[in-house]
């Protein structure tokens, strides 16, 4: 009862002491979003008082005198740019403590002094710097309000608490009043406290922005081919008048997302909702065709089994496969302490590192199932921030720089593992392109080293956890150019996602505008993003589907732009010459040819260049002799270096087994292929001379040619 009346008099106390503009405050939050009053105030509540207790570093500060604002006074920052957006700061210190699951709101108002500022405004703790709350946020010239809720995930004593904005990301004057705290404690669920972040928008999200014309006619020109479909008769003439239906299967661009390995095929932590979307995304049939496993293939993750065993994780990677879903690996060295199995620190000595490093890295490449069976593999994670490993070995033998190691990295996985490509992965570009100390430099100077180094660096990710201000999409367009001028490798946007404090339908215009500019560009391989559903997600906002796998704005914005706008689902007739013309986006096509019996012909091919598709004798029975079912091609059969193996589907796709065997029948080679793969190479340089066997077989039927190996 002591303690009830206490809190109750400090209430009144606060209430009383409180100035017109914390009043406003209040009174603007409880008849706008229906908001009790405060528990308590955790920065002072007076302007004077707080203004008082601040603390500028880096710039120049004074005081400013404020008119038709709900607030009277504020600080003018003069701050120019830094190497670090925190080199230059407005601090308050908490007055009151906090506990921990305390519900607390962030109230400030900002203004840029002439061309649009940036900031973070920050809650901290101030002696580890861990984030309770983090938003980048643009700044117009006139005073804006802003919101930053937060859900204290630790206690704090007063004065352990920094609320604040760093300021050093150009140089800029930006004004600062009104800034307030108020804490709910437990009496509002977080989910009532608003957002005012001001970033409803971004640069190129208008309808009429002049990049939109130059992606169409991109995309237009780089993601689709010309299709002719020719019908002929049983005599070879043409067959005018004919139904043709060209029906796309997938997209030959990669669009895809992180998994977890457990949640699907039979895993620990299996849930039949999540591999039913993984396939299936909009009832249609429609799903990813690539995924990434979010920690299986990470250095640790692998070592220590977090989700599932290697052998399970070989077994999940098939089963990808079978459904013709390719997968990433990710990734072979995160060159962090952080991100090492424990042993690996910087206790352990660089030789020790290294013959560890080499160890894993062959270990995980010649794992059957997995090192030869990823698209590609990001072999370094993150080198511009990550330099443990670089610093540790600095100054040690053959290590001038200690990056010297990373092009060893990159050479022996080439020397293990012949299919994939290899990827350097990093953060800096995209998501943080707005920013004048985005670290591109860095990463720019870590690629010229490891090229001039002869590292077989075949592409680039680009991460994409773009903040709560995302980049604007004509600078996300420069920094793609950028690297595709410069350098001329493949890329794909690797890890997409982006701030929950980003309104719902900015973040579905945002899908689709990134979407957008990454189909259109040139050196673009894929968009995958990291992760789909808010139940297995690292910030709980996933870009596709909320906690109870209700579809969200950005997932509708998602599945119309890649299953609708970028979709061929055409029919016509064949024309005099029999002929039926389609320009489809390039991906796998199931083509079927009407017959006068009711039933139809049908075949499978992957669009990928202007091509012309032949019916020869439509709706025939029995014309494909069984031992030829798939069409087999191998050439050259006199083979000296490479045999390159094609063939078709007579029927629905199916998996298949690809062998290469010996005249007495041991099999020398032998690869699992999904149903939508439909061309493979076999190495024959080092064979022995004499004859050989390439077979296929699959869904009930077999089909093999003979080579000669000089």
């Amino acid at each position: 009862m002591k303690y009830l009346l206490f809190t109750f008099l400090v209430s009144v106390h606060l209430l009383q002491a409180q100035d017109a503009y914390h009043t406003y405050l209040d009174t603007f939050l409880q008849n706008n979003y229906s908001l009790p009053a405060p528990q308590q105030w955790v920065l002072p509540n007076t302007e004077t008082a707080t203004l008082s207790g601040a603390i500028n570093y880096g710039g120049s500060t004074s005081n400013i005198t404020v008119v038709g604002q709900p607030f009277t006074q504020a600080r003018r920052r003069v701050v120019t740019q830094q190497a670090n957006p925190w080199d230059a700061g407005h601090l308050y210190i908490s007055s009151t403590n906090i506990a921990s699951g305390d519900k607390c709101l962030i109230m400030i108002w900002l203004r840029s002094e002439g061309a649009e500022g940036k900031v973070n405004i920050f809650a901290e703790n101030n002696v580890t710097y861990f984030k309770e709350a983090f938003a980048t946020v643009n700044v117009k010239q006139e005073w804006r309000l802003f919101a930053v809720p937060f859900q204290s995930q630790a206690a704090y004593a007063a004065g352990a608490l920094n609320i604040g904005l760093h300021l050093a990301f150009n140089n800029q004057t930006i004004e600062v009043g009104g800034a307030a705290c108020l804490n709910y404690k437990n009496t509002v669920f977080f989910s009532q406290l608003p957002v005012f972040l001001q970033n409803d928008s971004y640069p190129g999200m208008e309808s009429d922005a002049p990049w939109r014309a130059e992606a169409a006619a991109s995309i237009d020109q780089i993601r689709k081919a010309n299709l002719t479909v020719e019908v002929k008769k049983t005599n070879g003439q043409p067959a005018p008048n004919t139904v043709v239906k060209v029906e796309m299967l997938q997209h030959d661009f990669k669009f895809g997302t992180a998994v977890i390995s457990s949640k699907f095929n039979g895993g620990d932590g299996y849930d039949p909702v999540y591999e039913q979307k993984l396939l299936d995304l909009d009832g249609q049939g429609h799903g990813f065709n690539e995924v990434v496993f979010e920690n299986d293939l990470k250095w640790p993750g692998w070592e220590q089994h977090w989700y599932s065993s290697q052998p399970e994780i070989a077994d999940d990677v098939q089963w990808l496969h079978d459904h013709g879903i390719s997968v990433r690996g990710h990734n072979l060295v995160w060159p962090g302490w952080n991100y090492s199995p424990p042993d690996i620190n910087a206790g352990a000595t660089p030789a020790y590192i290294k013959n560890r490093m080499r160890a894993h890295i062959e270990d995980i490449l010649t794992y059957p199932g997995i090192g030869n069976e990823m698209t590609d593999w990001d072999v370094l994670n993150e080198i511009t921030t990550n330099n443990d490993y670089a610093n540790h070995f600095a100054g040690t033998p053959g290590y001038i720089t200690g990056r010297e190691l990373y092009p060893e990295i990159f050479k022996q996985a080439d020397s293990l593992a012949t299919a994939p490509k290899w990827y350097l992965n990093d953060y800096v570009a995209i998501e943080q392109g707005d920013s004048p100390s985005n670290g591109i430099a860095t990463w720019r100077s870590r690629i010229d080293e490891l090229l001039a180094a002869g590292a077989p660096i075949d592409g680039l990710g680009f991460q994409g956890h773009f903040s709560a201000s995302p980049t604007g999409i004509p600078r996300v367009k420069e920094i793609y150019d950028e690297f595709w001028n410069a350098y001329g490798l493949e890329a794909k946007v690797t890890e997409y996602d982006i701030d929950k404090l980003v309104p719902a339908q900015t973040q579905a215009a945002y899908m689709r505008d990134i979407l957008t500019i990454t189909f259109a560009h040139p050196s673009m391989k894929g968009f995958l993003m990291w992760g789909f559903w808010d139940g297995a997600h690292w910030t709980a906002n996933a870009p596709i589907f909320r906690e109870d796998w209700s579809l969200k704005p950005s997932g509708e914005a998602f599945i119309s732009q890649v299953f609708d706008e970028w979709w061929t689902n055409e029919s016509g007739f064949s024309d005099a010459n029999g002929e039926h013309f389609v320009r489809g986006f390039k991906g796998y096509y199931k083509v079927s040819v009407a017959c006068e019996n009711g039933g139809e012909d049908v075949q499978y091919l992957w669009l990928l260049n202007d091509t012309t598709l032949v019916f020869d004798n439509i709706c025939l029975v029995g014309t494909q002799e069984p031992d030829h079912a798939f069409g087999l091609q191998v050439s050259p059969t006199l083979a000296i270096q490479t045999v390159d193996v094609q063939w078709t589907h007579a029927g629905a796709p199916v998996p298949v087994v690809l062998r290469m065997s010996d005249i007495f029948g041991q099999v020398l080679e032998e690869q699992k292929l999904p149903p939508t793969t439909l061309r493979h190479s076999f190495q024959v340089q080092n064979r022995p001379s004499g004859v050989y066997f390439v077979s296929i077989e699959g869904g009930g039927r077999r089909d093999t040619v003979r080579i000669v190996v000089p």
